[in-house]
Order: structure tokens, then sequence, then C-alpha cells
């Protein structure tokens, strides 16, 4: 099997109501979805983060995949995307949704599903964590959080309508001292469930070593990037040893992962199958968190149905998976996939059982998205209109 040509397609879906995070307000997700075509007639689905740096690397990708075999990872591994590339110039999550479709390739030519090409299925179905985000109302005026009333009340919601067992609370917004209530206000409602918090880093150390002491006796299941670097995420976790530390920022590559082990930085590595280079890539990234005594979760960054099900492959296979996972997939309004957006269980999401990925793209939705995408202004972040200038300087509280 060849490869005969590649595509992609910028996508823009909306969300209920904008996200705010530590940097600004975010107002909806775009995404390039990925199309290998194949000499036996196959298509590969692939999908990555938008950009017109990103619609670049996949234009210089496009010569250097075509005539190539998609069964061999490594060699277009090393063709497009070698280790000194993903790190000085970032191909590293271009080349993600290349490796996502070639794998959906894989499993489509042998009637296979990706995680049964990874190792086998473990799990049926993977468990996430309800995200909870201070939010701007919509254009009709409604969605919006802004206090902990609100924050509880979504809370209830989401419980409510999707089982989730385990809920993460993005911080950095409001000042530490109301987040901080508000996360205890949560804990009471919810005696049993798994909370989780993440600032973005937006804290310096003294204040994520005040907030930790706070919420000792709250039960928080993780404290994810309290602050930015593996420096200063050593100083936290020596500070306050009693909290569980999670991150995705200051440990985001291979040659992240051994020094964070060595100097006890953290005890949770938030995995991502974009930033590690590929579904396969985690899975060995996995593998060596097994190795040095690190549990696994997952990042989200907004996935459409493509990512999300290459998560959910890359989760059903891995041995130390002990959190539930990220996923921003609960906010989306719609997705691009046949069938509509995958249907959350009891908290989690099912493994796709059919060949390859086990999704396939509705072509009226990906009209309608994209035609979005182009009255949009791609993946930006926008001014928060209630924080100015909180876009391109992160405070530290």
């Amino acid at each position: 099997m060849k490869i005969t040509n590649v595509h992609w397609t910028p996508v823009f879906i909306p969300i209920e109501a904008p996200l705010r995070y530590a940097y600004g307000s975010h107002p909806g997700v775009s995404r390039l979805v990925i199309e290998i075509e194949t000499d036996e007639g196959l298509t590969g689905l692939g999908e990555c983060y938008s950009g017109p740096s990103r619609e670049g690397q996949l234009a210089e990708m496009k010569p250097l995949l075509i005539g190539e075999d998609p069964f061999q990872l490594e060699r277009l591994r090393w063709k497009l995307s070698s280790p000194s590339a993903q790190k000085l110039f970032g191909n590293v999550l271009g080349y993600a949704g290349v490796e996502f479709a070639c794998l959906d390739l894989q499993g489509k030519a042998t009637g296979q599903p990706v995680c049964n090409l990874l190792g086998g299925r473990l799990r049926e179905s993977v468990p996430h964590a309800g995200y909870l985000f201070y939010r701007h109302a919509n254009a009709e005026g409604k969605g919006r959080i802004s206090n902990t009333e609100e924050m509880v009340a979504f809370a209830k919601e989401l419980v409510k309508r999707h089982g989730f067992e385990t809920l993460k609370y993005k911080n950095g917004v409001l000042p530490p001292e109301e987040e901080i209530e508000t996360f205890i206000a949560l804990r009471e409602t919810f005696p049993r469930h798994k909370l989780r918090l993440d600032p973005n880093a937006a804290w310096s150390v003294t204040t994520a070593v005040r907030v930790a002491q706070k919420l000792a006796p709250h039960d928080v299941e993780y404290y994810e990037d309290p602050v930015w670097g593996l420096r200063a995420m050593e100083r936290v976790n020596a500070k306050v040893p009693f909290m569980t530390l999670a991150s995705n920022m200051s440990i985001f590559a291979f040659e992240d992962i051994y020094p964070a082990a060595r100097n006890n930085v953290l005890d949770v590595v938030l995995l991502d199958p974009h930033w590690y280079g590929g579904i396969a890539r985690a899975r060995i990234a996995a593998g060596a968190c097994e190795m040095l005594g690190l549990d696994v979760g997952l990042h989200s960054g907004g996935e459409f149905g493509i990512s999300q099900a290459a998560a959910l492959h890359l989760l059903a296979s891995i041995p130390n998976l002990s959190a539930a996972a990220d996923s921003h997939y609960h906010h989306l309004t719609d997705d691009i996939i046949v069938g509509g957006k995958m249907k959350f269980a009891d908290g989690g999401l099912p493994v796709p059982t059919g060949p390859g990925l086990g999704v396939e793209l509705d072509r009226d939705k990906l009209a309608k998205y994209s035609e979005m995408a182009r009255r949009q202004e791609m993946g930006s972040w926008i001014e928060d209109p209630m924080r100015p200038g909180v876009v391109t300087v992160q405070p530290k509280w």
C-alpha cells in the first residue's frame, strides 16, 4: 500500500460558552482534519492543532509522504519529524495528525482497531473527568459561570447528564482565595468524587504552597501545573509533599520524563498523543513512566471525534493509566464524525471497536464547520474582557 495524496481541511466548531483560562478566553475549537489516500482505495483520518504554521508543516510534509508505505511509521517519523525537528521546529504537532491517519490506514487494511495494533485492549471504556471552567455568556446570553454558586450548579448538571465521577476545576482566573472557596464548595457538594485543580502555571511558588496547605483537608486528587517549570514544580513538591502533583506543561516531551522522575518533580504525567508525536510514541512514553514509577493521565486541548478516538485507543492499551482522562469534548456543540458526538456513559467513553480509529467523517458537517473556520480567526485566544490585556501577559498571583 502506498500513499497517493494528502490533504487537510481547517474546521471550527463552537462550544457551549466561551471558556476562561489564566491567559485569555477560548471562543471555540479549531482543528485541521487530515485525510491520507492510498493506491488501494483506503483513506486514513487524522487531526491536529490548527494555525498557519501547522498548515505550513503539512505542506512541507506532503511531498515527502507521497509514495510511502503507511505501515512504515519509524521511517516516516525520522523522515518527517526527527527528535531534533520536533524540539526545534514543533513538527511534532503536524506529524501526530499524520501518524493518526497512518494508524487508521493500518487498522482498515488489517480489519483491526488501532488499540490492537498497540498491544491490545485493556479496557472497553475510558473514564473521563467533567471539565469545570469559568465561562462568559454565549451569544444567546446563556452559559455564564462567574462565581461559586454558578460553578457548583454547572458541576451538578454535568454529573447528572454524563455520570462523571471525577471533576477537574480550571483555576488561575479569579483571585486564589475565591478559587479556594469554590473548591471547598465543590468538595462539600461531591464528597465522594475525585476533584482536581489546574491553574495553568499562573501561580507563584508561594501562592501554590499556600493554596495546597489550605486545600490539604479537602482531598485533592491531584494538583496540576500550579507553577511553571521543572525547578518550580520541584520546590512545590518539596514544600507540600502530601499533595499529588501532575503536569502537561512542564513535562511535555520524552526528555522531560526522566529528570522529572529523578528529581521528584511530580507524580502524574499527563500524556497527549499530539505533543508526543502520535499514538504509538505516547504509548512508549507511558511505558517509560511505568518503568520510572510515574502514573499517567491524559491532557486535552479541545479534540474533535478523530483525536478523541485516537486518545481512546491510546488509553485502552496503557496499563498504568491511573486518572480519568481530561476532555473538552462535552463543551463542544457538535462533531464532524458520522453519528455526531460520542456519548458518555457512566462518566466514560467507549473505545471504538471498528477497524482503524473506528470513526468516519460526516461530509456535510465537515463542509459546514470548514465554512465556519473561514469566517473565524483560526485557533486564536481572545482577550478576556474582564481582564484586559491578558493574552500576551500572564499574571502571577
